[in-house]
């Protein structure tokens, strides 16, 4: 399986950001992960204001009971759906017994499971092996009993058990909305899943909008990218896995978005000339002869044409007269 690997070094990014060359972060993503300072630089189209970019090391996600010959990289080998720039996480269970899992901890805004059904969604992609049907599927770890002591379980969408509504096309991306869909539960909760409906038995995949109405203090602790056993020779690829606040999108790099040159130029005001003698003798351009106020051709109102009010030709004037402003 061949893979591509470059990254952005932190001297490189550095020197680019003090020349005003790129921006990094900011309201364009986070960044996630690390990289080598020797390693060469990639420009990446960045596809959301709120995406965080997930590099090799995988942070914020860590290993969930990953075991055997289970594995999980970012690797360019399939690309990436629409808006997920160049990579993916690549995901393999060569054997039955193989488990590929890794989990995310979720924000205070993302605790609520009501704030899921509207927004969770993932991309995924097979390439080969397991049953025809089956794909990596997404999971939520979570506490059905809330602050009270004691509470676990895992709810889990697979497109499997969501056929109605999803693709389970080989060969390509496909975009699931599993907010929407259906979901089991590895463990009884009382009110929506019996003890004979754990993992998907007998009727046992429902709404997130069930499991809201039977334990409204339960509380979502992580999300979870899964490949589980009894998938053997399955090889697929996740990318784009939304929460309420967040989508994550893997990446071999760190982003960086190009800015392009601030024109700082600015025009001169232009003085406007006046209509007649009052722009040289009267000390601000006028229309007349007066000054500051004259009425016919002074900057200021006046009532005649010299410097400060006048009554007639600035004779009257308290500064200057016709046309010789007295400032």
């Amino acid at each position: 399986m061949g893979k591509h690997r470059i990254s952005l070094g932190r001297r490189g990014v550095a020197a680019l950001a003090a020349a005003g060359a790129i921006v990094i972060g900011g309201t364009t993503v986070a960044m996630i992960g690390t990289g080598s300072a020797a390693e060469p630089l990639d420009i990446l189209a960045v596809s959301s204001p709120t995406n965080t970019i997930v590099l090799p090391d995988l942070a914020p996600f860590k290993d969930n009971g990953t075991r055997e010959g289970g594995k999980a990289e970012v690797s360019d080998e399939v690309g990436a759906p629409t808006g997920g720039g160049k990579a993916a996480l690549r995901l393999s269970t060569p054997g039955a017994n193989d488990k590929a899992s890794y989990v995310a901890p979720v924000s205070a805004a993302a605790t609520s499971l009501a704030a899921w059904i509207p927004t969770a969604a993932y991309s995924a992609y097979k390439l080969a092996g397991g049953d025809a049907n089956q794909f990596p599927s997404l999971q939520l770890t979570v506490d059905p009993n809330g602050a009270a002591a004691g509470g676990f379980s895992t709810l889990t969408y697979e497109p499997i058990y969501n056929t109605a509504t999803d693709s389970t096309t080989a060969g390509q991306w496909n975009r699931y909305a599993a907010g929407k869909g259906n979901w089991c539960s590895t463990r009884a909760i009382p009110g929506v899943i019996e003890e004979s409906q754990r993992s998907c038995s007998n009727g046992g995949a429902k709404p997130l909008s069930d499991y809201v109405a039977a334990a409204p203090d339960l509380v979502v602790t992580g999300v979870v990218i899964n490949q589980g056993s009894g998938n053997p020779g399955l090889e697929s690829a996740v990318d784009l896995v939304t929460t309420p606040d967040t989508t994550y999108d893997f990446e071999l790099t760190k982003p960086v978005v190009v800015v392009p040159p601030v024109d700082t130029t600015t025009t001169p005001p232009t003085t406007k000339p006046g209509n007649g003698n009052g722009g040289n003798n009267g000390g601000h351009p006028g229309n007349g002869n007066g000054g500051q106020n004259g009425n016919g051709n002074g900057n200021h109102p006046g009532n005649g044409n010299g410097g400060h009010p006048g009554n007639n030709n600035g004779n009257n004037g308290n500064w200057g007269g016709n046309g010789h402003c007295g400032c």
